[in-house]
């Protein structure tokens, strides 16, 4: 296994909710591949809080190591 990771980059998109077949209202997505994390908000506030709880969940009460190979309270970096 190589070294755990100390850094987490975030992608997060943006949506103006206007394609055939969209919400109809803007709205924000972040993801990361590296732990399997989506999570979407209306406003940039409301993802920022959903990513924060969805980090929470992915780390609460797991090996961050051996689950995901990433050191446990890892650097977050938006892209």
């Amino acid at each position: 296994m190589s070294e755990a990771k100390e850094t987490l980059h975030i992608r997060i998109e943006y949506f103006d909710g206007q394609d055939e077949g969209d919400v109809g209202y803007p709205y924000y997505v972040a993801s990361c591949d590296d732990i399997g994390l989506v999570t979407d908000g209306r406003t940039f506030e409301e993802l920022l809080t959903n990513v924060r709880e969805v980090l929470d969940l992915c780390f609460e009460d797991t090996d961050a190591v051996t689950e995901y190979n990433v050191v446990p309270d890892p650097r977050i970096v938006f892209v």
